[in-house]
């Protein structure tokens, strides 16, 4: 049976989001909410605390002055030390700290929670009873806002802005939390409701709160094992996770790809105690990675597709990672390179067909995809019985080399006759020698008139196809 957290808390909705809380509370890591107003990220955090039993300072950032933090300081009578007169509301002695509206606060301000929420200190004080640190915030407003647009659909926060970059890495969780579009049906009705089906009140938490301290100590108590035993495929996963969301433009500090490890570790805690056993680590690395990313407290947060296929193509690799020749091959940076690897030490046809497809993928020139997959096709057509997946592509790009074809380009002065200029006179020179390659070459230079060299540097272009016919010996495979 499933525990709840938030709908015991009587918050409706966020029951997707348990074990991200919870492995926030049991690691006692900063978290930060960013969701529209009025989806209780205030209330949920209250209700926390309090089933915590924990001292709380609600903070609204938009409002603070750093005296409210640490009082008034004056100087003892020695001067030679500073003590601070402090109110109820200063951070001296709290157990939860919350900073709400934290994205409206003054840059000055938020230099100064640095040190609150990454280590526990203030002015360079320890403050030992503070244990979480969580934060909440709406949505930025993009910069490119088109406030006359008539667009009704979407509520802009215009005095909430992206929150500095070195400040969000300092929090572990970034939760985008739900708005009534992503309640079900259900929870819209619990919402409204004063009662839950049982009669109980669903606004009102419970009276005793004891089961959350328990269901926290029981996630902290499963941590280092899970630590000691994850270590080393975790350490792989980690590595690929953060190499693909760099390609997805999504870059990623030292210190979050090392929040991001014990974050996955502490969310498949968190669901081991409140789903069992049979919980799957991989959706528990997908659940830290997509609650996991600072970019979500941007004007424009990740998508959900790509966090989803950069988890799934990293857990993939990791996975075939635990065999040592495939190890071999995707610790090899170059994507082409792992073909030619994979093909000496005898991989079959299918790995080979996969790793093909890969590398052809992984270009970003178009001259590249179509020299490469020429030469592959003639490196592989009599020694490999490749899948329908990578013979495709690979007769198609050789099909625009070897197909014999009429073309008539009509040339207008400018660029376009520049670089025919520079063709023609660099076949003049090619019609001095013979063979197989020195026609795969002039074919290849032609098929990428005019369009791909308006594009590309044809010359740097036909350097990169020499060099892959080295690499794959297609003057060896073709005599």
């Amino acid at each position: 049976m499933r525990l709840e957290i938030t709908r015991s808390l009587g918050i409706q909705g966020w029951g997707h989001l348990d074990p991200v809380l919870l492995a926030a509370l049991a690691t006692r890591s900063p978290v930060l909410l960013v969701g529209p107003h009025g989806t209780a990220k205030s209330l949920l955090i209250e209700r926390i605390a309090g089933a915590l039993g924990l001292s709380m300072r609600h903070y609204n950032a938009s409002l603070l002055n750093y005296d409210d933090l640490v009082g008034i300081p004056v100087p003892e009578e020695d001067n030679d030390s500073l003590r601070f007169i402090t109110t109820p509301s200063s951070i001296w002695g709290a157990e939860f700290v919350f900073f709400d509206e934290i994205s409206r606060c003054r840059p000055d301000l938020q230099n100064k929670m640095f040190p609150i929420i990454h280590e526990r200190r203030i002015a360079g004080i320890a403050l030992e009873k503070l244990q979480h640190r969580w934060s909440a915030m709406n949505p930025p407003a993009p910069d490119d806002l088109d406030t006359n647009s008539g667009n009704q659909q979407v509520t802009y926060y215009l005095g909430s802005e992206p929150l500095d970059p070195a400040l969000a890495d300092r929090f572990p969780f970034v939760v985008g939390v739900p708005d009534w579009k992503q309640l079900s049906k259900e929870d819209r009705r619990r919402l409204v409701s004063w009662k839950e089906p049982n009669g109980e009140h669903s606004h009102m938490p419970p009276d005793d709160a004891t089961f959350l301290p328990e269901l926290v100590d029981r996630c902290a108590e499963l941590i280092p094992d899970l630590q000691d035993k994850l270590d080393e495929w975790l350490s792989d996963y980690i590595v690929l996770v953060v190499d693909l969301l760099e390609k997805a433009q999504l870059p990623q500090s030292p210190r979050r790809a090392r929040m991001l490890a014990q974050s996955v570790v502490a969310v498949h805690a968190a669901r081991l105690v409140l789903e069992g056993e049979q919980s799957e680590l991989e959706d528990s690395a997908e659940i830290a990675l997509g609650f996991g990313l600072p970019q979500t407290a941007a004007d424009v947060p990740p998508s959900q597709a790509t966090v989803v296929a950069v988890h799934k193509q990293a857990w993939e690799i990791a996975s075939l990672m635990e065999d040592n020749t495939w190890r071999q091959i995707l610790e090899e940076p170059d994507q082409v390179q792992r073909v030619i690897l994979a093909d000496e030490l005898e991989f079959n046809d299918s790995d080979i067909s996969r790793l093909i497809t890969q590398a052809l993928g992984a270009q970003n020139s178009e001259a590249r995809r179509v020299g490469l997959g020429a030469v592959m096709f003639l490196a592989y057509r009599e020694r490999r019985n490749l899948t329908p997946a990578a013979w495709e592509p690979l007769a198609q790009f050789s099909a625009r080399l070897m197909e014999a074809r009429a073309m008539t380009t009509f040339v207008r002065p400018g660029a376009d006759m520049t670089t025919w200029q520079e063709i023609k006179d660099w076949m003049m020179n090619q019609d001095k020698e013979e063979g197989t390659l020195v026609r795969l070459e002039r074919n290849f230079v032609l098929n990428g008139f005019p369009e791909m060299w308006r594009r590309e540097n044809w010359r740097e272009a036909l350097e990169r196809f020499r060099a892959d016919l080295i690499v794959f010996n297609i003057e060896e495979g073709i005599k």
